[in-house]
């Protein structure tokens, strides 16, 4: 009886806890591995996004230094026309780096390679198209079944793989590209050191750090690119409220009709010194390996757009005020005290901007490497993590002597 009574007991007491299911168990340990997986992700994302402040976008960042001192070299003849000018300049930034660049040139990416040779590869991975013997050649796929957009894509492929001219043509393009973005990084930071008055020795310090690698260069430039997008954004923001808000029709596309119409052919002339606020944009694409797609998204949508549409709307706030000072239209729009910290900070960024170009030569003399396009150079990957972040000692050497010899000729 009493063995009973203790079996009952025993059962009643079991009854009572709560089951436990192993499938159940098994799935709360794979959803916690799953959101410490996107956590870790998520982390690493963001401090690449941070990292690409500091070399991607130095020389698009400093445009408003100078693009409203290039548009007017004349002084402003009308007060609409400033409206007019930064309607264009809103449209530019837009339409370009933001719609084009962040959200189709970048998905454009070759194994998450950018630049002009990423392209000709992966042409050439799907058509047979390149003038140079390796293992990128396209094979023969039936595409079926047919639609109207596969027998365009069809009848472009064999009309660039019977065309010699156009093999020709395509190659010959991809090698100018990459020529002019080499040329970019020599004269970039020529130019900066010669705008803001620092010495050959800057120049020194800034290739010798690239042996450190990205990550670190990044990290490094990143605060005080920062830094200079927190400032200009607040100096906007200070000339918004202290001139007037009225400027910020000029999202109004209707004024750049209005401003071409106004000016004629000198509103045309004009736009030589508006494309100076796209400067730097094709390092977005450039400098993708050393980053991701995702990252330079990131930065770009959250940073650099809301900074410079800013900047620039401020500064025009204060020259419907002040016209007469558009020659130095940047630095007459900073409030007094902040000054002297506005200039140094420009100064740094400037000289920062030079890295954009330096990091995109490095992946694209890499990119060709791999093409067989270029003589044989030593290639170090500078991170264990991420493949595209590599340093080319004598390509480093050569655009530092290239860029001291500029320097010293302007």
């Amino acid at each position: 009886m009493s063995e009973n009574l203790e079996k009952n007991e025993t059962t009643e007491t079991m009854q009572g806890l709560p089951s436990v299911d192993s499938q159940n168990l098994e799935a709360g340990r794979l959803s916690f591995a799953q959101s410490h997986s996107f956590k870790v992700q998520w982390r690493k994302m963001m401090s690449l996004a941070f990292q690409s402040l500091g070399v991607v976008y130095g020389d698009l960042g400093t445009s408003p230094l100078y693009v409203f001192s290039n548009t007017f070299p004349n002084g402003i003849g009308n007060s609409d026309d400033i409206l007019g000018v930064l309607s264009l300049i809103i449209y530019s930034i837009v339409l370009l780096p933001f719609i084009k660049y962040t959200f189709i040139v970048l998905r454009a990416n070759e194994k998450g390679e950018g630049g002009t040779f990423a392209l000709y590869s992966m042409i050439c991975r799907n058509a047979k198209v390149s003038l140079i013997p390796d293992d990128l050649q396209a094979e023969d796929i039936e595409l079926s079944p047919p639609s109207n957009q596969l027998r365009r894509t069809s009848m472009i492929k064999k009309k660039l793989e019977n065309s010699m001219t156009a093999k020709f043509l395509l190659f010959i393009v991809s090698i100018m590209g990459t020529s002019m973005v080499i040329g970019d990084g020599i004269l970039t930071p020529s130019v900066s050191d010669a705008v803001v008055g620092v010495s050959v020795v800057i120049l020194i310090i800034l290739f010798s750090v690239q042996q450190f690698g990205t990550d670190k260069v990044g990290t490094s430039f990143a605060p005080i690119i920062c830094l200079w997008f927190t400032l200009i954004t607040g100096i906007g923001l200070y000339n918004l409220i202290t001139h007037g808000s009225g400027v910020l029709c000029a999202f109004n596309p209707i004024y750049v009709v209005h401003y071409f119409k106004r000016n004629g052919k000198q509103g045309w002339i004009s736009l030589g010194g508006v494309v100076l606020c796209l400067t730097g944009t094709e390092a977005m694409f450039a400098d993708l390996g050393h980053f991701n797609v995702q990252a330079i998204q990131i930065s770009f949508s959250g940073i650099v757009l809301p900074a410079l549409l800013t900047a620039y709307s401020g500064q025009a706030a204060y020259l419907t005020k002040h016209p007469y000072d558009v020659i130095d239209a940047f630095y007459k729009s900073v409030p007094r005290p902040l000054y002297w910290p506005t200039f140094l900070i420009a100064v740094f960024s400037a000289i920062i901007a030079s890295q954009a170009m330096i990091s995109g030569v490095f992946s694209i003399i890499s990119q060709s490497l791999s093409l067989g396009c270029f003589p044989g150079v030593k290639v170090i990957h500078t991170s264990a993590k991420y493949e595209g972040q590599v340093y080319i000692p004598v390509i480093n050497y050569m655009l530092m002597v290239a860029c001291i010899v500029v320097t010293e000729k302007l």
